[in-house]
């Protein structure tokens, strides 16, 4: 096999995002999202290179395509500091909370010591550890955690971050923190299909509600990022008789892309 030598990113090929405000509904706060203008796949073929042989590990032909059409345009939504050496695997493009919102919720769950439960490539995570005093991230995967890892260090917040590999409900009896995050995996990108997404799809065979229960056993206080056709009469019925909800959307270049429920006090309304 021919040895290709590594050609470097020119970022003066990409068209670059511009700030816009984005309205989030339920009576909350406004985001500044970015809006990417233009969407070069001129510039992707440059760099093609080296995306396959660095960046994403051993993908079919098929998932690069996707990701050459759908997700490499939106990396600097998902990390700002994409090009320093941040890492993905092939879930991680479509599964990363964008850097925006996630830095929203970190600041909405302020406090001393929060618990990503589902970490993943680390998006949420190094955004709650630039607001929160300990971030104790958890995925199942020692992939994800890999990545996580190397991506909170380039953004220089590793040291505030206890990473632990093991599925959140066998951990969670013997973890205590102020807050608990919950963005469980959606089932992939076939969730849009449906008009309204029971919460017992989510994190199957358990499913959302008990997901929520086992988290209630550390902390009242949770944020759940969850699909935008979640079920919200469900998230409601969940609060628990006489509490309450604050479901949020989150928009992204003039489209919802998830909601997220907030419980005890980090209710703003």
């Amino acid at each position: 096999m021919e040895n290709k030598s590594k050609r470097k990113c020119q970022p003066s090929a990409f068209q670059y995002c511009t700030a816009k405000f984005q309205k989030v509904d339920m009576g909350s706060v406004i985001l500044e999202l970015p809006e990417c203008q233009e969407k070069s796949l001129e510039a992707y073929e440059e760099i093609k290179e080296d995306l396959e042989e660095g960046v994403i590990d051993d993908l079919e032909e098929k998932k690069r395509q996707k990701i050459q059409k759908k997700f490499w345009i939106k990396r600097y939504q998902l990390f700002s500091k994409f090009d320093q050496g941040i890492k993905l695997d092939y879930e991680s493009w479509f599964s990363v909370t964008p850097e925006k919102i996630a830095r929203h919720i970190a600041e909405r769950c302020k406090c001393k010591i929060i618990i990503d439960a589902f970490a993943g490539a680390g998006g949420n995570t190094i955004n709650f550890a630039q607001t929160c005093d300990r971030v104790i991230a958890i995925d199942i995967d020692p992939k994800k955690i890999d990545l996580a890892r190397n991506n909170a260090k380039i953004y220089g917040v590793e040291h505030k971050i206890e990473f632990l590999i093991g599925d959140f409900f066998e951990l969670a009896p013997m973890l205590k923190a102020d807050v608990v995050f919950l963005s469980p995996p959606w089932g992939g990108p076939s969730y849009i299909n449906k008009s309204i997404l029971n919460l017992e799809n989510i994190m199957s065979p358990h499913g959302g509600e008990k997901l929520l229960e086992q988290a209630r056993k550390i902390t009242k206080e949770i944020a759940y990022y969850l699909p935008k056709n979640i079920n919200k009469q469900q998230l409601a019925i969940a609060a628990g008789p006489n509490c309450k909800v604050e479901i949020e959307s989150n928009y992204l270049d003039d489209k919802i892309i998830a909601k997220t429920a907030y419980y005890g006090n980090l209710l703003k309304v």
